[in-house]
């Protein structure tokens, strides 16, 4: 007998039976309510329930295992299979695929139970218990089997051909060099710490500053333990869609030196369908008969070997067999060995690829630029209630279906207890020690007929509202004293908020028992503290790297300026000199990085009465959108010359934007990037104080300093890139803060003039020995 397989009742007949429609998943609830019909239905029945079911079959030179539980079994001559399925109505025939499971589980019966006949049934419940439709027929032993085999022999094929693509990619990993000459400075320490993290099934937190080759030296050991076997995927995780530019570079430098894994790009449902419309068959045409047509698209792009599944590459198979992109994008996700995707696929639970994470633990996870995590996880932990955006959606539904339906009074009703929060008081912020009274009750209630207006297909709307009311519902499950109550006024309107402080806690739950986790980021520091926010324990290991640049490259000006919120005015005439000064003393092509839109605008009335000392600006705003956007990194990227662009640390341009040898020669940084304060932040520092110590270095300095150290990371970015960044700020003296400056930076007092005559001198210097 040749190879073998395991494939359970459930998985073997959906490889046969599937619906034609895309239509809208189950929700836990629903699924809730079938396990309780199913009980009901089993402890009033007799008979035992639950019962395994195992049995190998010969097919197609294979050894297949078949493995499930029946619903109900009942002993005797002819015994008795019955599969349950929770049902609104019921139904004059069994489904397809219900029938299915119960012939499957009656074939299986042989070994435990030898019998000429089955008495096999279907039986339709509420979700009580009570049967709505019975259905029964009993059926010789050969009929069984041969409606067994007839499943079995499609599901054996399709495992036979994956299982020799898998040889394949496994000798073609087993062989696959290092995708390019030599390895940098400290990547193959890195790899090394990557795979043995994979082996042992650990998490490991990697601080790797900017020009390690993060990317390449991860993914390839990764690689290397999935060819042999140390692990069943890969999914590479990334905060930005922009971030994954490089890793998809990396994996196509590997196809062409021979590797043939299949690797794939997960992109959001809204980037990637034609249209904004509710992906159901009533409302989309590429939804009706979609899973008819899919399999076309799967095979063309399985058919494309030595590349990777691009978004583009999506579209295009999807464009041209009329089905949705999305859902064949999540279809590739399931037959790639590599998946490049969003953290929220991963940590969100409304987000999160239930295929994935739900069924399978051989994955191993590496989260690019994991500085972001803690905040997007807790993001997606939390959950509010916003008064004046459920008397928007409230406003929308009472146009279509008027004000007398009861979801546009449960809605009234929600709305008005959350006004009367604080009422006469305005504006505030608050903590709330405990949730105020009904106001769950309120929106369960709207939250169940918003439910029913989305099964009916009646609006958008209800879209909308069931995504806010069942965000703020799973919060309201969890709340303890590691989530906090805020409450928000403005004007008449409330936000009741359940905010979650303690996001590491989801992380750690959801990366245990992987086959590894590597959390990296050049701003990964330091390391102790973010291991603990990421939610990382004493057994898991921690790794830094230095630059691979010559120190000398970057000079590092640090000015005592008082920048505090209430000293802005005052000193933004002072800022603005500092900037003359440093474009000035080597022209070319700067950023200053400001923390407020308002301190930015200070500085720049001060910057246009010295218009002549200055090179040409170029100044982020608040209201720029899509195109405006795009305009302003092109600008940055392709235009030559000297020039000043004036942006906002933490923004869009103070990361991930990469601006090469004369693109950028120089950042400032205006302050320290510390959160404003709020109620909320007190909240996460108390929450922090509690669990580490020192909650204001957890809640602030450090995510404050990232900020730096991220515009800061723009301006060197090769072995041959020179360049200053200016720091102003007193704080930057204080021991507190210097200590999460890099030990390689080269300070070099307060003189922006001697900075810049280094840099000369050590270019002339090179250029003398060349």
């Amino acid at each position: 007998m040749g190879e073998t397989f395991r494939v359970s009742v459930r998985e073997l007949v959906a490889f046969s039976y599937f619906p034609p429609d895309i239509t809208p998943a189950e929700d836990a609830e629903r699924l809730l309510a079938g396990g309780r019909a199913h009980r009901a239905r089993q402890s009033g029945a007799g008979g035992e329930s639950e019962k395994s079911l195992r049995r190998t079959f010969a097919c197609l030179g294979a050894e297949v295992t078949v493995y499930g539980r029946m619903d109900l079994f009942e002993d005797g001559d002819v015994p008795y299979v019955e599969e349950i399925k929770l049902s609104a109505r019921a139904r004059p025939e069994p489904l397809p695929e219900h029938w299915a499971q119960a012939l499957c589980y009656g074939a299986m019966l042989a070994p435990e139970k030898p019998c000429g006949r089955v008495r096999l049934g279907v039986c339709y419940v509420d979700e009580t218990g009570e049967a709505l439709s019975r259905h029964e027929e009993t059926l010789e032993r050969n009929e069984l089997d041969a409606a067994l085999r007839g499943l079995l022999e499609p599901w054996t094929a399709f495992a036979l051909r994956e299982s020799a693509y898998r040889r394949e990619r496994d000798e073609s990993l087993r062989t696959l060099a290092f995708p390019y000459e030599a390895y940098r400075k400290g990547q193959r320490e890195l790899a090394v710490q990557v795979y043995t993290a994979i082996r042992r099934k650990k998490r490991l937190f990697a601080s790797l500053p900017t020009g390690t080759g993060k990317s390449v030296a991860v993914l390839y050991p990764a690689l290397k333990a999935l060819g042999e076997g140390l692990t069943g995927k890969v999914l590479y995780l990334t905060a930005r869609n922009t971030a994954r530019q490089s890793p998809v570079h990396a994996l196509e430098r590997m196809y062409r030196q021979g590797m043939r894994a299949r690797c794939t790009v997960l992109t959001a449902r809204e980037k990637l369908c034609p249209a904004p419309t509710r992906c159901h068959p009533d409302f989309c045409p590429r939804a009706r008969g979609h899973y008819l047509r899919q399999g076309e698209a799967v095979d063309e792009l399985l058919a494309c070997r030595d590349a990777v599944w691009t978004e583009e590459r999506i579209l295009r198979a999807a464009q041209r067999h009329d089905v949705c992109p999305f859902e064949l994008a999540l279809a590739l996700v399931d037959l790639a060995d590599v998946v490049l995707m969003d953290l929220n696929y991963a940590f969100d639970p409304f987000a999160q690829v239930k295929r994935l994470f739900q069924h399978r633990r051989d994955m191993t996870l590496l989260v690019d630029e994991a500085h972001h995590a803690v905040e997007r996880v807790r993001d997606s932990l939390s959950g509010a209630l916003d008064s004046r955006e459920l008397a928007c959606l409230r406003a929308e539904h009472g146009r279509r279906a008027g004000r007398k339906t009861p979801y546009y009074r449960a809605l009234t009703a929600l709305i008005r207890q959350l006004r009367a929060l604080g009422e006469g008081e305005s504006p505030f912020e608050r903590t709330l020690k405990t949730l105020p009274e009904g106001i769950v009750q309120s929106a369960e209630e709207a939250l169940t007929l918003a439910l029913g207006q989305l099964a009916r297909g009646e609006g958008a709307d209800a879209s909308d509202a069931a995504r806010m009311l069942m965000g703020f519902r799973y919060a309201a499950e969890r709340l303890d004293e590691d989530y906090a109550v805020l409450l928000e006024g403005r004007g008449r309107d409330r936000t009741l908020t359940l905010y979650c402080l303690l996001p590491g806690r989801e992380i750690a739950h959801v990366t245990r028992g992987l086959r590894g986790a590597v959390f990296f980021s050049a701003t990964l520091t330091p390391l102790p503290a973010m291991k603990r926010l990421l939610g990382g324990t004493e057994e898991d290991v921690c790794f830094a790297l230095p630059s691979p640049f010559d120190p000398r490259n970057l000079m590092v000006v640090r000015r005592r300026v008082n920048t505090a919120y209430d000293r802005r005015e005052s000193t933004a005439e002072q800022i603005a000199d500092a900037l003359c000064e440093l474009t000035a003393a080597r022209p070319g092509s700067y950023i200053a990085y400001f923390p407020s839109y308002a301190y930015l605008s200070l500085v720049l009335d001060c910057l246009k009465k010295d218009a002549d000392r200055l090179p040409p600006l170029l100044v982020q705003r608040r209201d720029m959108e899509g195109d405006e956007q795009t305009a302003f990194l092109e600008a940055l990227e392709k235009e030559t010359g000297p020039r000043l662009a004036l942006c906002v640390l933490g923004g869009l341009y103070s990361e991930g934007i990469d601006l090469p040898g004369e693109r950028l020669i120089g950042a400032a940084v205006i302050g320290m990037g510390l959160p404003v304060p709020s109620a909320r932040l007190a909240a996460v520092r108390a929450c922090y104080q509690r669990h580490f110590g020192d909650g204001f270095a957890y809640a602030c300095r450090i995510p404050g300093m990232h900020k730096v150290l991220q515009a800061a990371g723009r301006v060197v970015r090769s072995e041959n890139d020179r360049g200053i960044v200016l720091l102003l700020d007193d704080r930057y003296y204080d021991p507190a803060y210097a200590a999460l400056l890099p030990a390689e930076w080269q300070l070099c007092g307060e003189d922006i003039v001697v900075a810049a005559q280094r840099l000369e001198e050590l270019t002339c210097q090179e250029g003398g020995q060349g």
